[in-house]
């Protein structure tokens, strides 16, 4: 990765990091939260480990994703469960 989309992963890593308890989002939520280019935050969410997308919630039918790290932090034991269950976290 470029020196570029590693300091907009950083700004998007941070973004979650200092979010409330909605910590699961679009990546057009991203997007528009960090300015971010839509096309570079799809690039960072898919490319590389560190974002988790959750299995049963959508946002007006679109996949939302959040930071593997702010996951484990936040997510219930029951939740990760399920999780680990329905095999759905990538």
């Amino acid at each position: 990765m470029n020196t570029l989309i590693e300091n907009e992963k950083q700004i998007i890593l941070d973004y979650f990091e200092a979010s409330s308890n909605d910590y699961w989002k679009t990546l057009r939520e991203i997007s528009a939260a960090t300015n971010v280019r839509l096309e570079d935050v799809i690039e960072i969410v898919f490319t590389t480990k560190d974002f988790v997308e959750s299995y049963y919630r959508h946002k007006n039918g679109e996949p939302v994703f959040t930071p593997r790290k702010v996951y484990e932090k936040r997510t219930s034991f029951w939740l990760k469960l399920l999780a680990a269950f329905c095999d759905r976290i990538i």
